[in-house]
């Protein structure tokens, strides 16, 4: 068994958690990882199955937070593989008992995203809205990331774009029925306030104008910030 694999396995990942289950799992799980020096390479880096826990059941446990808050009657399972969904809700609160599903996708950077890690831990900090600067290819490639930040105005624009690409890759193609897609983006900077003091419109203007009139099959639509500053929730009305 190699060393990423001993950090978490399918069957962990898989198991049936109540929201608030599964975010006590995550915190601790996070913890565990990160207690040495190899482990906290393997998180940062995202190898293996770990990049799940970042890229998937971090915002599926905000989902479970703020849509169902601490209940044991909803009981959330993370799915493996290559289906149309990357977890399954289980609600009990009503006879007979609902199945619903989740498709969870990143707001990111792409390749830029793994720059800023490696960086965080060669130096133990990484400058987030900084640029990523790259020279050379293949093997020989080189990356700086100057201690610059982006301006404020600019860094809020990249993330609303980047929204909207996330809900772009998913648009005109078909998931289960009631399937919900969530998108996951960082709302360090991107949140009401800051959204006001730049004179941009709400978040709810936003997601109606550049997101709702897109071809998404699914049956609602949530926003989750990392930072826990947006959770948003929208109905798809498009769904056969």
């Amino acid at each position: 068994m190699n060393m990423v694999t001993e950090y978490i396995i399918k069957d962990e990942i898989e198991k049936e958690r109540t929201p608030s289950e599964l975010q006590s799992w995550l915190s601790q799980k996070v913890e565990n990882i990160c207690s040495t020096q190899e482990g906290l390479k393997a998180f940062r880096l995202q190898k293996g199955l770990l990049k799940k826990l970042t890229e998937e059941i971090s915002p599926l446990a905000k989902f479970g937070e703020h849509k169902f808050g601490n209940t044991n009657q909803v009981l959330l399972k993370p799915v493996m593989g290559n289906q149309r969904y990357d977890a399954i809700v289980i609600d009990k609160r009503t006879a007979p008992a609902t199945k619903t599903y989740i498709e969870v996708t990143q707001a990111h950077e792409g390749k830029n995203d793994y720059w800023r890690r490696r960086e965080l831990f060669n130096k133990s900090y990484s400058f987030a809205k900084a640029p990523v600067i790259k020279t050379g290819k293949g093997k020989n490639i080189q990356v700086s990331i100057p201690p610059e930040a982006t301006p404020v105005e600019e860094g809020v624009e990249n993330e609303l774009k980047r929204i909207v690409v996330a809900a772009e890759k998913k648009a005109g193609k078909d998931y289960p029925t009631n399937t919900s897609l969530i998108i996951s983006f960082d709302d360090a900077e991107l949140s009401e306030k800051r959204l006001e003091e730049l004179s941009y419109p709400t978040i709810d203007d936003f997601v109606k104008k550049e997101l709702l009139p897109l071809d998404l099959r699914f049956s609602h639509l949530y926003l989750a910030g990392k930072a826990n500053k947006v959770f948003r929730e929208y109905l798809i009305t498009k769904q056969v």
